[in-house]
């Protein structure tokens, strides 16, 4: 067995046609910036046997009937390598990707396939998957360090408050590295598309200022703001072409457009920490009266944190300059939102983000 080398990655593509491989190793990663060492194999049975003798945190594949089966091979490899990153990339998605199996990793699907956004995704899911296995050691630490705790009934008051000092504290970095990591794929969006710099944090602090205005549960409020600022993780797997047009999308770039909630669902849905934030990612377009997407919810049936997200992120849309419009003014802004209260917006919502002023906190 060779001796395991920690940042090797596994690219299995019948034909690298798409510059992959030098996209992943230009790519760099972690703290002290390291390159990626790419492996390739160009079918199942060389892909297996290099997963037999290496180990790996990432292992790609390029799904392509009839060479190669990727949701088959890739539930293969998670046998032999269960802790690395499996992903998933098809350009032509067809029905052979809808088995059960498939849903155990990341898919990215369509024609945004290529090595930018493949290199940006893998340097995130990296970061992910490090912080997850960081999360699990430190928890079973905390679990055992618990239980030897309650265990030792005759300690000392002092010395029982100094060690809960102490696993406090780890929690709490915990807590700031999950944080900085979802912070990261915020960033990550955004990188695709530099007209719209700021947004997701403008987007975040717009919903948590109605949040509180509305009420919204107190134990909730983190898991919303995360949700705010990942909205729109999906665009990952969007088109330059379509997300960087300047101008009006056609009637085949807007249906490409809109799968970006429907994606950003998937991501969220594989990782444990981003759970919370489904709902909102999924149903940010969704419309109060039942006109939006992707699945046609109408007033109440919409997630409350979806309600919130699609007003913070239109009102941005409204008041930021874009390639192909201008920012609206304040009073414009507000205007739309007064239209469109119960027809595009929560009724309730828009006269509290109206009533408080809540748009002059960032652009104004």
């Amino acid at each position: 067995m060779t001796t395991p080398i920690s940042l090797r990655v596994l690219l299995i593509d019948p034909d690298d046609d798409k510059g992959l491989v030098p996209a992943l190793v230009d790519s760099q990663w972690g703290s002290q910036r390291q390159s990626l060492l790419v492996d390739t194999a160009r079918s199942a049975p060389e892909a297996l046997r290099k997963l037999g003798e290496q180990q790996y945190v990432a292992v790609i594949a390029v799904h392509r009937l009839p060479d190669l089966d990727a949701v088959n091979l890739l539930t293969r490899a998670g046998e032999t390598t269960p802790e690395a990153l499996r992903l998933l990339l098809c350009r032509n998605p067809d029905s052979s990707l809808d088995r059960p199996e498939a849903e155990a990793f990341f898919r990215i699907i369509g024609p945004a396939v290529d090595g930018r956004n493949l290199a940006s995704f893998v340097s995130e899911g990296l970061k992910l998957h490090r912080l997850a296995r960081e999360q699990k050691e430190l928890l079973k630490k905390i679990s055992l360090e618990y239980e030897r705790l309650r265990k030792r009934e005759k300690l000392l008051d002092t010395v029982v408050r100094e060690r809960s000092k102490e696993l406090e504290t780890a929690y709490l970095k915990l807590k700031a590295a999950n944080r900085q990591a979802l912070l990261g794929l915020a960033e990550a969006i955004e990188a695709k598309d530099p007209y719209t710099k700021g947004h997701c944090g403008r987007v975040a602090a717009y919903a948590m200022a109605l949040a509180r205005e509305c009420s919204y549960p107190e134990g909730e409020l983190e898991a919303l703001e995360f949700a705010a600022f990942l909205h729109d993780i999906g665009k990952i797997g969007i088109r330059d072409a379509v997300l960087l047009k300047p101008g009006p999308l056609d009637e085949e770039e807007w249906k490409h457009m809109k799968i970006h909630p429907e994606v950003g669902y998937e991501i969220a849905s594989k990782i444990d920490m981003l759970k919370p934030t489904m709902a909102a990612i999924r149903n940010h377009h969704e419309r109060w009266d039942g006109k939006g997407y992707p699945d046609g919810l109408a007033a109440e049936e919409i997630p409350l944190s979806a309600r919130v997200v699609c007003l913070a992120d239109a009102f941005d849309a409204m008041a930021t300059d874009r390639p192909y419009k201008r920012g609206l003014t304040l009073e414009e802004c507000h205007g739309q939102l007064r239209k469109n209260r119960s027809v595009q917006f929560d009724p309730e919502l828009a006269d509290l983000f109206l009533e408080r002023r809540i748009g002059e906190l960032f652009i104004y």
